[in-house]
């Protein structure tokens, strides 16, 4: 008798904690599905110059980052430390980068073990011999890594979302949106990234006037798009990393946006002076499109 009682208290404690491992996985992939739902766009922080979406961060470190190149044209503009988080990192998601004149501004979709991870694998190396200083805000503790030239990187952890820059300023201002709820993209932006490519490695987006395209009309005039935001799916093709968007059309002459993606390929040049940018324009319906190729001046 005895024996059938301590049958059944095995058996009970048995169900109990298989009950118990059920519901501690159900639980974590629920969390988990909570923060492949966050919208990482509508954190972005106001007045940006340009959005990258890096919809496949290992696609992006294998087939990108690895050429010299394009690794130098990115880092141009990236600080290395995102880039070795990226890379450092294959099991990210997706993430973003927004680019303001105080700084940029990193946003990744965490997991639990993600911002112990990014510390251990990258930040602890990167920052080694300098401390972390943690604030606390509310409810949300920023870490601040000093670094050279009186910087200091920063990043947070809060419900499901890792963000990090080295503007304090930027970094608590896209906190106070989160934990606020608030979403300050714009209607330009909100369309662009609808209808962007999420297959795509990459998405750009970029304010207009922050690339100045115009063309010199023969009356000595200018004619530019003002005021408005640009975006292309960014891939590899060849070998070769190469670029698709489009504007609406007009009713202008046709050769007025030939002449625009011409010199779109030419501030692209200026801008990576590594590379020849070459460009293609085809018009359909009420829409012009723009296909280009940075090739390589050392090929």
């Amino acid at each position: 008798m005895k024996a059938d009682k301590r049958e059944i208290v095995t058996f009970v404690i048995a169900a109990l904690a298989a009950l118990a491992a059920v519901w501690f996985f159900l639980g974590n992939m629920q969390k988990e599905k909570e923060v492949m739902r966050t919208d990482l766009y509508t954190l972005v922080a106001p007045a940006s110059d340009a959005i990258l979406s890096i919809n496949r961060p290992t696609a992006f470190t294998k087939y990108i980052l690895s050429r010299k190149p394009e690794r130098d044209a990115f880092a141009s503009e990236i600080p290395d430390i995102y880039l070795s988080i990226i890379k450092n990192n294959q099991n990210l998601s997706r993430l973003l980068l927004s680019f303001h004149s105080q700084g940029i501004v990193f946003y990744a979709q965490a997991g639990n073990s993600l911002g112990s991870r990014i510390e251990k694998n990258t930040l602890q190396k990167a920052f080694g011999t300098f401390a972390p200083q943690r604030q606390k805000k509310e409810d949300i503790t920023f870490t601040y890594y000093p670094d050279a030239g009186n910087r200091f990187f920063g990043y947070y952890q809060h419900d499901g979302v890792w963000v990090a820059s080295y503007s304090k300023k930027l970094l608590e201002e896209v906190a106070r949106i989160q934990r606020n709820q608030q979403c300050y993209l714009l209607p330009d932006q909100d369309r662009l990234r609808k209808s962007f490519d999420k297959n795509a490695p990459l998405n750009l987006m970029v304010e207009s006037d922050s690339i100045n395209l115009y063309v010199s009309l023969s009356d000595s005039t200018e004619w530019r798009i003002r005021k408005g935001w640009l975006g292309a799916d960014l891939f590899m093709n060849e070998n070769h990393l190469c670029y698709f968007g489009n504007i609406s059309y007009n009713s202008i002459p046709d050769s007025l946006y030939t002449s625009l993606g011409d010199t779109l390929a030419l501030r692209l040049e200026q801008a990576f002076p590594q590379f020849k940018v070459s460009n293609q324009t085809i018009r359909e319906n009420k829409r012009v499109f723009y296909t280009g190729c940075f090739i390589p001046k050392d090929q």
